[in-house]
């Protein structure tokens, strides 16, 4: 891609440099392949290499561009690292999906600080060190596309607290970064999803579906994807510091914890 700013030359739609974190997960799977057929060259990072190649090699099968890159996104070096081999395979990066993240289904007293921590680090520490480190390259381009997947567990309470406070935390981090971005080309939002289907949903919390989602259907990783891809374009510019709900009206209606199975 020509190193002019994609928000004058009318390409913000396609060919754009898009790194997105989490990439071996089920949700990115359907993600990358939705932003793959949006013309966008996929840049996954994921902390198993291995897992994280194997995503890649799908996505080339399908005849998209990606490239597979490890890094712990928990460490300020790691991220350092990724940010010079990424910039030294493409060049600039126009957009960052923050998807990388983990669930521990761990109620208060099972907890101990360590997982806490750990549940923080991943879905919260994470993000902002990727945000950080490829700040000076969306600022200096004046354009950019910042993308947090953060969770309804955020914005209703849930009763795995380390999973409910860093999705919080990230949707809030989306809002306050305003202010860093403040008068440029960069918008940034978050993206929160009711369930998913992925592999780590259990059958239980399938079987709740149809009575606690009023669309009665649990939600295509493709359909998040749809919701990404339109967000890095020059049509969602107006779109800044938004949580995004994508959950079929599930927190509109009803609670997902059921005290008497807890």
């Amino acid at each position: 891609m020509a190193e002019q700013n994609p928000g004058e030359t009318g390409n913000s739609q396609r060919g754009l440099n898009v790194l997105v974190s989490g990439a071996a997960g089920g949700m990115c799977r359907g993600i990358n392949k939705r932003l793959g057929r949006a013309g966008h060259t996929l840049l996954c990072v994921d902390l198993d290499l291995e897992r994280c190649q194997a995503a890649v090699d799908e996505l080339r099968i399908e005849g998209f561009t990606a490239h597979a890159f490890a890094a712990d996104v928990t460490r300020q070096d790691d991220v350092e690292r990724l940010r010079t081999d990424v910039k030294a395979v493409v060049g600039e990066v126009h957009a960052l999906i923050n998807a990388a993240g983990v669930l521990d289904q761990k109620m208060l007293l099972d907890h101990d600080v360590d997982s806490f921590s750990r549940a923080i680090d991943i879905n919260l520490v994470g993000p902002f060190a990727l945000i950080r480190a490829f700040a000076e390259d969306l600022l200096a381009a004046n354009w950019g596309r910042i993308v947090n997947v953060s969770s309804i567990a955020g914005t209703t309470g849930y009763p795995y607290p380390s999973y409910a406070a860093s999705k919080a935390g990230l949707s809030n981090l989306t809002r306050s970064l305003l202010v860093d971005f403040w008068g440029t080309g960069i918008t940034v939002n978050s993206v929160c999803p009711g369930v998913v289907d992925t592999p780590m949903v259990i059958q239980q919390v399938r079987d709740q579906v149809p009575h606690k989602v009023p669309t009665g259907k649990i939600i295509d990783p493709d359909e998040i994807g749809a919701l990404i891809s339109f967000l890095l374009t020059n049509d969602a510019r107006s779109i800044n510091g938004a949580d995004l709900v994508i959950d079929g009206g599930a927190t509109q209606i009803f609670q997902w914890f059921d005290q008497a199975q807890g």
